[in-house]
């Protein structure tokens, strides 16, 4: 304890020493040497503080532009993004579940193809597009994209379409033109009966799904199986050149509830069996089935010069060639018109069903190629409704003109390709207004004046017209605009100032009051009566 006190006490007396040293050193140093320190001292505090603020404001700085360039390439990118998203951009992507349907040069060519001339580019449903082309019946494997569909937004199926395309729906239907069918082996005792009483008939019997067709007596056909139906056979079919063939119509539906059918015009597509009908070989079905490798019209004898030669359509080659056999074809595509017309008539009530279940029917629209058969006396049977009918020119390089002006007429018909780059109602109304879908004037301005309910016609007026159907009604006219080669299917065709009530007193109530609109226009107007 004793030495530590000690060295404490020698600690404090060493520090005193110097502290006092320190003192006398000051007191020697000159009265303008000390100030001049102590300024050198504040002065380089203060270049020290200058020095440091400089740093700290190069810093802010520094901050405030990182901060403010990275405001910049967020706007950026903000903006790339709208512009790679923007409703204007068009945008279409495709889809199959089975089949490779985004090759550019594969199954779908000519659609990727006609799409990217109207401006169309390719894209993936994470992208606000503007169609999407489906191979496939989309609404089951992709039931929940069908739900989220913007007004604007277009897919190439209606659901319930299905009892169109479905080969024993279609078959089975009632309908004189369809060759009786049954299906097996739910109609089995039907069958029988009908085959007892037409001893002479003739039945293919067909798979429910697949292409597989047989022609075959009634006691060869397997009565216990469930995927198969029989189909009366048409046996004394009209040839060319020997060949029997069948016509392809490609029909386009636009709305359900009212109904509005088009029908392609500008041509027909005809296949040919590749095999002579005659001498008849129920084993050989190359003599009466179509199949992939038909004979085109082209490597027809009597068809090849006004096809090739003179550059006709081949709905055009072959009515020459009919109508030198002494046949009338202005028949024949009437009946045409008839049998498909009636088919929408008797299944759009299933279509309007299945509507139900989504939150609008206006993005839809569907293109089927219905095939039919003719007899010799130029009778029409329709066999079936192709939900995604081949567009591949891949097999018949000539088909290529006829697919993609069958596109491009669709495309412009539902308003895929129209120029308008706004969904709003103002720009629309450049195309459809009020004013174009006025109909009846006397009417409207006297009868219909104070009561909506004296004519029928008085729904049609403006003070009564129903939002629904105004809606409709201006599709109606923008489809009428840009129809192109396709031609009205149904409404059928009218004439000026003769309204068939006939023809009206099986519609509904929306597809009675659209008939009545188009014969008011075809009133004012004959163009509107096509």
């Amino acid at each position: 304890m004793g030495n530590i006190k000690f060295k404490k006490e020698h600690t404090k007396k060493d520090n005193k020493q110097l502290l006092d040293r320190n003192e006398n050193i000051s007191e020697n140093i000159p009265e303008n040497t000390k100030k001049e320190k102590v300024a050198n001292i504040y002065d380089n505090s203060i270049k020290n503080d200058k020095h440091t603020n400089i740093f700290f404001l190069i810093c802010i700085i520094g901050v405030s532009l990182a901060i403010l360039l990275e405001i910049i390439n967020v706007q950026n990118r903000k903006q790339n993004v709208c512009k790679d998203y923007n409703v204007d951009r068009k945008i279409y992507w495709v889809y199959s579940a089975h089949n490779d349907v985004d090759n550019k040069n594969g199954l779908l060519k000519h659609v990727h193809l006609v799409l990217e001339r109207i401006g169309y580019e390719k894209s993936t449903n994470q992208t606000p597009w503007l169609l999407f082309w489906s191979h496939d019946y989309p609404f089951r494997s992709l039931y929940p994209n069908m739900h989220r569909l913007k007004t604007h937004q277009k897919v190439n199926h209606f659901p319930g379409t299905g009892f169109i395309t479905n080969k024993v729906d279609l078959a089975t239907s009632d309908s004189k033109f369809i060759p009786k069918a049954f299906k097996i082996p739910k109609n089995t005792k039907e069958f029988l009966k009908y085959a007892s009483e037409n001893r002479n008939a003739v039945f293919l019997e067909k798979h429910n799904q697949h292409r597989g067709v047989y022609l075959k007596n009634v006691t060869a056909i397997d009565l216990s199986s469930g995927e198969s139906f029989v189909q009366e056979y048409v046996q004394k079919p009209f040839l060319v050149d020997g060949h029997k063939f069948d016509i392809g119509v490609y029909v386009v539906l636009t709305s359900v509830d009212p109904l509005r059918v088009y029908w392609y015009k500008g041509d027909v597509l005809f296949r040919y069996c590749p095999a002579k009908y005659y001498p008849f070989d129920p084993t050989n079905l190359d003599k009466y089935v179509i199949g992939d490798d038909y004979l085109p019209t082209w490597e027809v004898p009597s068809l090849a010069h006004p096809y090739t030669a003179l550059g006709f359509s081949m709905k055009e080659a072959f009515d020459h060639y009919a109508q030198s056999k002494g046949k009338n074809t202005t028949r024949l595509w009437d009946d045409v018109q008839a049998a498909i017309s009636e088919v929408f008539l008797k299944k759009e009530h299933h279509i309007i069903d299945a509507l139900k279940n989504y939150p609008s029917k206006d993005n839809f629209f569907e293109m089927m190629r219905f095939d039919l058969v003719i007899d010799k006396d130029l009778k029409i049977y329709l066999l079936e409704a192709n939900m995604s009918p081949n567009l591949s020119s891949a097999h018949y390089p000539p088909n290529q003109l006829l697919y993609e002006q069958v596109l491009y007429n669709l495309f412009t018909l539902v308003g895929v390709a129209q120029n308008v780059k706004s969904n709003n109602a103002t720009a629309n109304n450049m195309i459809s207004a009020q004013k174009n879908i006025a109909v009846y004037s006397h009417e409207c301005s006297t009868i219909c004046k104070e009561d909506c309910e004296a004519l029928d016609v008085c729904k049609l007026c403006r003070p009564c017209l129903e939002p629904k159907l105004k809606s409709n009604l201006l599709n109606a006219h923008r489809e009428n605009l840009h129809k192109g080669d396709f031609r009205r299917l149904f409404p059928p065709e009218m004439k000026p100032n003769a309204r068939n009530e006939e023809q009206m007193k099986e519609l509904n109530h929306m597809n009675k009051l659209q008939y009545l609109w188009f014969q008011g226009k075809c009133n004012n107007d004959k163009t509107w009566c096509l």
